[in-house]
């Protein structure tokens, strides 16, 4: 075939005749692309056709590259029009070439064309079917995806349903102790035993103000507002100053407290105020879980890039269905063994996500609990 630059300039202009259409850009150019080595497979078959040879070479199986964003009518439109113009070139050799010989030859190109057709319908059959099995897992997905939804949504509800149970029965005991004591000093006698019950009028005034606060402070955090303000910590006076603050309620629950930095860098940028509220949640669920205890908190290096806060307590423990609610947001275990409404450890989880860390925890039912909050270690320049 000495004119296979002449078919093959042809074929090009007839498929940049074909690609006026946007969309079919990409088939023709996957067809162009393959059009060389089909006309090669084509010129090694007709000379044998042409001699009139009964034992052919095997036709090899190469054709178009299928892609799923190909459309089947183009590409079949496309190749019948290669198919023609392969046509017509031959018939220019008929003052050369046998009628019989030249026949076979032509209705061999046909052939050919059409076998590569076939070729690419099976495969455009099995790129269709791999993507209605994928299409149909993504759907079965999002059905079952959908049909847990409801359950979730429901738990999130009956969780902040719990909390604001809560919320009203700790409110309630304390107002019920307010009116209790403040009714006993007006109807009651002036007598020494009203000293005392200044003093739990006052207690439980100052438990109802903490309450109150906590739930201020907290509302603004859990709603996403606060914003982390970093600044170089003193680690070694970060943990003198932790255990200042503690040293109270740790005498009053005949805990022994300990606080100590045994590795990793001496000060880190992070937020100061956000970091001791974390340690201020976590240092007194650990003293009142303790109960003549000891609590240990460690700061040591975790890693090349990280530190690590720990807080030890040889308590109770956490049993599996507290730890499995421990971080859930809005979410109140009843009758857990950790008291209160788990506001702290909520707003310690959000604060360590917000510092660029994560809060983990290990317990064992009747051998305490660890919580490490591991913080990214940027050093601050000397």
């Amino acid at each position: 075939m000495e004119s296979n630059a002449r078919i093959m300039a042809e074929c090009a202009a007839a498929l940049a005749h074909e690609g006026r259409e946007q969309e079919n850009q990409s088939i023709l150019e996957s067809i162009q692309k393959s059009l060389p080595r089909l006309l090669d497979e084509l010129i090694s078959l007709l000379p044998h056709v042409m001699a009139g040879e009964a034992g052919r070479q095997p036709m090899r199986t190469g054709g178009i590259e299928c892609r799923p964003e190909h459309r089947l009518d183009v590409v079949i439109k496309a190749l019948g029009g290669i198919s023609e113009v392969v046509v017509l070139e031959l018939l220019q050799l008929k003052e050369r070439i046998a009628e019989a010989s030249l026949d076979n030859a032509c209705r061999e190109a046909r052939l050919f064309f059409d076998l590569k057709v076939a070729n690419y319908c099976l495969q455009f059959v099995t790129a269709l079917e791999t993507e209605t099995a994928l299409r149909d897992r993504q759907l079965k997905d999002a059905n079952d995806r959908l049909m847990v939804a409801p359950e979730i949504s429901r738990a999130v509800s009956h969780s902040r349903v719990q909390l604001l149970l809560g919320v009203t029965h700790e409110l309630r005991n304390s107002l019920q102790s307010v009116l209790l004591y403040a009714t006993t000093l007006v109807e009651g006698p002036r007598d020494p035993g009203g000293t005392e019950i200044m003093e739990r009028l006052a207690m439980n005034g100052i438990h109802l103000q903490k309450l109150l606060d906590r739930l201020q402070s907290y509302s603004s955090l859990l709603a996403g507002e606060c914003r982390a303000q970093f600044e170089a910590v003193d680690l070694d006076l970060f943990l003198e100053a932790l255990g200042q603050r503690h040293r109270t309620l740790a005498k009053t629950m005949r805990t022994r407290l300990t606080c100590q930095r045994s590795s990793g860098p001496a000060a880190i940028i992070t937020d100061l105020k956000q970091l001791n509220v974390i340690a201020d949640n976590l240092v007194a669920n650990a003293i009142r879980s303790a109960k003549m205890g000891v609590v240990q908190v460690e700061i040591s290096g975790d890693g090349p890039e990280g530190v690590l806060l720990k807080v030890m307590d040889n308590g109770n423990g956490i049993s599996v269905a507290e730890a499995r609610q421990m971080f859930h947001v809005m979410h109140h275990v009843s009758g857990a063994s950790f008291p209160g409404l788990r506001l702290g450890l909520l707003a310690s989880r959000h604060l360590a996500h917000l510092l660029g860390g994560e809060i983990t925890f290990e317990s064992e039912v009747g051998k305490g609990a660890s919580f490490k909050v591991a913080l990214p270690g940027v050093s601050p320049r000397p």
